[in-house]
């Protein structure tokens, strides 16, 4: 998958719906930065065009897309964020009327 971008002349990385990149991805960058052992987000990662909690299939090579890290993380926490706010409860009111007379 990866090669099959890298081959690809004037590939950049196309970000999320959200938040387009349309930056080069540095194909031989580490995960690790090996001077400081900090996570490169600038380094390669695959994303799935269409999600697969969304029904997008796992291993379909075409619907996968080689993205920078940091591009396919943002996209994963607004996801989780988005589904965390679904997931709540709507808040309702709940109003108590006390009568004076029986305290």
């Amino acid at each position: 998958m990866y090669a099959r971008d890298r081959n690809t002349p004037g590939y950049v990385c196309p970000g999320t719906s959200d938040k387009p990149c349309g930056q080069p991805i540095d194909w031989t960058l580490p995960y690790r930065d090996p001077d400081t052992g900090l996570v490169n987000t600038d380094s390669k990662s695959v994303d799935h065009v269409i999600e697969t909690q969304d029904g997008g299939p796992l291993t379909d090579i075409d619907n996968l897309a080689s993205v920078h890290l940091g591009c396919n993380s943002s996209k994963g926490a607004g996801r989780r964020h988005e589904r965390e706010r679904e997931q709540q409860p709507t808040p309702s009111t709940v109003v108590i009327t006390i009568d004076p007379h029986s305290v």
